[in-house]
Parts: structure tokens; sequence; C-alpha cells
């Protein structure tokens, strides 16, 4: 048997009522890369975290090569040789890749800037992570940010690599690019541990992969004696149905009037820099338009600007033939505009409320769920019933904290809440990030049936997996501009992936 190189023994944590992790253990060989899926609410986060010394075990104990160990903090974690690439980067944008590795080492005995450039640049050649040192952070595109969190922990020494979700935001090619920066370094010895929601992506860089359920440990298997029907079925327990199937979009005017319209839109973000520039789009009712590239090309800013939580610089957004340029956030949602937000927790989920109160968000104050500007909590909680049965909201009761919920669980009350308001329009943006795969084909099967239904859907989204199997057509920014569009019968990950890098197909 190899080596081990980190393992956790029997490990137990609970969160008041809930039980994250229930006698835990996990094995992982020296030199290999071992992936941990799950569906949200499964412990695989809350395992990581006690790993990386963030939180402390209830019982059980973390071993490095054999030997017991405790951390009070990451900074203890990362003195052992453990380190953790999180999901979105933690650098500071103002600072160049060198100065923030700087910035963490201890106050005495600092090397030289100049032999922190020369190790990070061996670094890089070495594990094929190409990355100036000398480079602003907040010039780097999403690869390069990532690619600059792992040359930072590999200058800590890191001997264990924590990966959460790195694929997320990346295009095709870059998958591809960060997959080989991974061979390379556990051929060099470093153990990787990676957890992502991406089936395809465990089977295709895995050596080995842990399979948790309800914070219990269901199995763990070579991955090259299993495949993604294999690995849902141990994570949910059953097989999970494709999508609704696609009618074919009629053209142009047999499909009437465009239900949200956008004509030569630019949009400045706070700080007064341009964002989006003079967009073009037209989004018909029973069909899905999806907004695509590599997150940070104006995507999230033109959302906020059709929404109207960012003001338009010059152009107009139209509603069911409605100019809305000028209309408040509750003037659109009234006109028949949902929207499902990115950041679920800021702009999505009230987390100080129960989920009864998040469910009925909006139609609050109205009847049948208020009278005389009273609640009626009957009646509220008949609603939040019907909801969490509807969407497989897994929820102890309707009064229970929304804080208490996994993230798919709070992503599919967002989801819920808007879908039952049943408008002419709906807003989706990255609905199905940082779900599982049981929440994310229901999201995805769910937005199927509505354009069926005959709902007009624009969907933002940087999966472009998601994008290939749900679009009708797929635009493409790129600084904030069209770089592309592409038609149904174009759409694939590596056409969507060319154009989000700025390259023409």
């Amino acid at each position: 048997m190899p080596d081990l190189s980190l393992a956790a023994r029997h490990v137990s944590k609970r969160f008041g009522a809930v039980q994250a992790l229930d006698d835990v253990s996990l094995e992982v060989a020296q030199g290999s890369i071992h992936s941990v899926v799950g569906e949200n609410g499964a412990g695989k986060t809350t395992l990581m975290r006690i790993v990386y010394g963030l939180y402390a075990p209830d019982s059980g104990w973390i071993e490095l090569a054999g030997r017991r160990v405790s951390f009070a903090n990451p900074r203890d974690a990362i003195a052992a040789g453990v380190s953790m690439v999180h999901q979105h980067s933690l650098l500071l944008e103002s600072m160049t890749v060198a100065e923030n590795v700087m910035l963490a080492l201890p106050g005495l005995g600092i090397p030289p800037r100049s032999d922190v450039i020369a190790r990070l640049r061996q670094l890089a050649e070495e594990s094929n992570l190409h990355l100036d040192p000398e480079a602003r952070v907040r010039n780097l595109a999403v690869a390069g940010r990532q690619r600059a969190e792992m040359l930072t922990a590999l200058f800590y020494g890191a001997r264990v690599l924590i990966l959460d979700e790195p694929t997320t935001v990346l295009t095709p090619q870059e998958v591809d690019g960060l997959f080989r920066a991974l061979r390379r370094l556990r051929d060099a010895g470093t153990t990787i541990v990676l957890v992502t929601h991406k089936l395809e992506e465990v089977l295709a860089i895995s050596d080995t992969v842990t399979v948790l359920r309800r914070g219990r440990r269901v199995a763990t298997v070579p991955a090259r004696e299993t495949d993604q029907r294999g690995l849902v079925r141990m994570m949910i327990g059953r097989d999970i149905a494709p999508a609704a199937a696609r009618a074919e979009v009629a053209g142009g005017a047999a499909r009437g009037e465009p239900a949200l319209e956008l004509d030569a839109l630019s949009v400045n973000d706070q700080a007064g820099s341009r964002r989006v520039q003079d967009v073009h789009l037209k989004v018909f009712p029973g069909e899905i338009l999806a907004i695509t590239g590599v997150e940070g090309n104006g995507q999230a800013e033109l959302a906020e600007a059709i929404v109207g939580v960012l003001g338009v610089t010059s152009g107009e957004v139209r509603l069911n033939g409605h100019r809305a340029t000028g209309w408040s956030v509750r003037h659109r949602r009234r006109a028949g505009l949902a929207y499902i937000p990115e950041n679920r927790m800021v702009q999505g989920i009230d987390a100080s409320v129960n989920i009864r109160d998040n469910l009925v968000l909006g139609l609050h104050a109205t009847a049948p769920y208020a009278r005389f500007g009273l609640r009626l909590p009957a009646a509220v909680d008949s609603y939040a019933r019907r909801l969490i049965s509807t969407f497989g909201i897994v929820a102890p009761n309707t009064v229970a904290p929304a804080s208490t919920l996994s993230g798919g669980n709070l992503q599919k009350i967002v989801v819920a809440r808007e879908i039952a308001k049943r408008p002419a329009v709906l807003l989706a943006v990255q609905p199905t990030q940082g779900v599982d795969v049981s929440a994310a084909a229901f999201i995805r099967s769910t937005l199927a049936s509505l354009r069926t239904e005959g709902m007009a859907i624009l969907l933002v989204s940087s999966d472009l997996n998601e994008v290939s199997e749900l679009a009708d057509r797929a635009i493409v920014l790129f600084k904030g501009r069209v770089f592309g569009t592409l038609e149904r019968r174009e759409l694939s990950p590596e056409a969507i992936g060319l154009y989000a890098m700025g390259v023409a197909s």
C-alpha cells in the first residue's frame, strides 16, 4: 500500500442541530490526486476546513505522514505543509503576486524581494504554472489568479494541496492547462485533494475518489473503476433524469415580440470604470439565451444593470415592449422580471430570518399572505411547505433559520421563490454555481421546463457545459463587448471557450 500523506480518523462535527460529519475517516496516498465528492451538505467542505485548521473536530483527529497533528488555525496547517486554494481568490488585487507572498511571511528573516521572485519563477517553471510573479493581481484573469494562489502555497512548502472547486469559472482550455500542472505536481510528490461537483473532471484527473453522503463516508474507489453514473448513485442513491428535451426555437417573426431587449447598452461599475460596452440582445418567450464568458468580462455588471441595481451609462432596457431603463428594481419586478442573483448570501437570502420568510419574500405584504399590513402565518407556512416539497429543499421545518441550510438548499430557496412568481422574464445568474450534481440537475431541468411553458430566460453562466446543454443561443462577452454569438447548432464548450478567451473561431 502507498505511504499515506494525509488521513482523517473517525472525525465528527456538529453545528447546533446539524450533524455535519459523523465518524468520517479518509486516507490519501502520498503523491496522488484524491477527489472528495458529495451533495451540498454532505460534509466535504467541513472536512477540508478541519484538515486546514479552520474548524476543530468534535471528535477524531488528523494525521500527516502517520503522525497525529492538531491545528489551531490555518497558519499552523501551512507551517506543517498543508495549504488550501479557495474557490475565490484571497490575494490583494493592488499588489503583485510576489508582494502577496511576502505579505504573509513571518516578520523576521524575510528574504530579499529578488530572491522571492526568483524562487517563484523557478516554481512556476517546475510545476507548469506559467505566471509572472511581478504581475499585479488585478491584471490577472481568473486562471492566472488561481495559478498565483497555487504558487503561493508551493512557496510556503505545501506538501498537501487542497483545491476547492478549482475549475468553476475556467474555460475548457484553461482546465486542460490546470490539469497538466496538477499532474506535474503529483508526479513531483505533492499530494492533491480536490473538492468539486464536476464529476467528468473528477474522473479525468483523479487517482482515487471518496464519496460522502449526509455527513458519512459512503465509499472510496479508484477513479478508473467507476463512472459518472456510479458516482451519482453513491452520492444520492439514485440516477438523475436528464433535462427536458429542447424544442426547436422558431425563427424571427414567429417568436413574436421580445420579452427583454437591450439596445446599445453600456454600463460602468461602482468605481466608474466601463465594464459593458454597446451590448445588443433580444430574449423571446419560450427561449433560453445565454450570456457567457470567463468571469470578470462584464457579465455581472450587465445582469445588475438589467435588474436595476446598477445604472445604465447609455442605451436602453426594454421589458415586454416598455422602456424600463429608469425604472427601480421594484418596478421591474412588478413588470414581470424575476432575478436569481449570483451571490445568494448577499442578494438572494436573508440569513437572519427563517426559511418560510425567505420563500415568501416579495409577496410578504400581499394577499393571501398578509391582510391590512399584518402577516398571516398559516398562509405563509402553507406556501412555504408547498415550495419545499416541489423543489426538494432539505429542511427540518419551515421556521428553521436559513443560515442552517447547505449552499445547495439555499440556492433552491432562491430558485423556488423567483420561479413561483411565474415571471415573464427570468434572469438567472450562475444558477448552479457551487451546488451539487443533484441540485444542479434539478435546477437545469426546471429551467428547461419553464422555457417549454413559454417563459423568456436570460441565463448568465460561466459553466460552458450548462450553456451548451440549455441554451438556444449564446452570446459570449470578452472585455465587456459581444465577441461572438453562437446558434444552437454551433454550441459546444470548446467553441464557447475560444470566444471566451478572445480568439475568433
